[in-house]
């Protein structure tokens, strides 16, 4: 029996085959890179204008309860209702407050998994190797 020399007809497509998988897997990675960075980027832009939206939010709202709450203590404050204004007042900022609250902790909690898209795509990836594997072991078997 012949030893061989790797100049045969299977050495070249071995080799093709390497490389051709080698490319496969760095398009791949690349392509999954590509995703993720993008992932990235719209979640740090997401997230810019939702620390800028509620800053403004915040802002704008405490100015307006602060001018409400007082043209309401100035409308009542010769009344002997003045005290009834304060605690419904009062009453109405903390149902309001503690309802923000729970609204806020409920987007926390339930907020879509981070890099949801690429840990997918990756997964995909790894099933259809797993299937062309197994499809060439059974290529390959006599």
């Amino acid at each position: 029996m012949a030893v061989p020399d790797g100049t045969g007809p299977s050495a070249p497509s071995l080799f093709a085959s390497l490389r051709s998988f080698w490319a496969v897997l760095v398009a791949i990675l690349y392509t999954r890179l590509d995703l993720v960075s993008a992932e990235l980027e719209d979640e740090a832009v997401r997230a810019l204008k939702l620390v800028v939206a509620g800053l403004i939010s915040v802002l704008s709202l405490f100015m307006a309860f602060f001018w409400a709450t007082f043209f309401i203590l100035a409308l009542f404050w010769d009344t002997s209702y003045r005290l009834w204004v304060i605690g419904a007042i009062f009453a109405i900022f903390f149902v309001v407050g503690l309802a923000l609250f729970a609204t806020a902790k409920s987007m926390i909690t339930n907020r879509p998994r981070f890099l949801s898209q690429t840990i997918a795509e990756l997964k995909r990836d790894a099933e259809g190797l797993g299937k062309a594997m197994a499809s060439r072991k059974e290529e390959t078997k006599p």
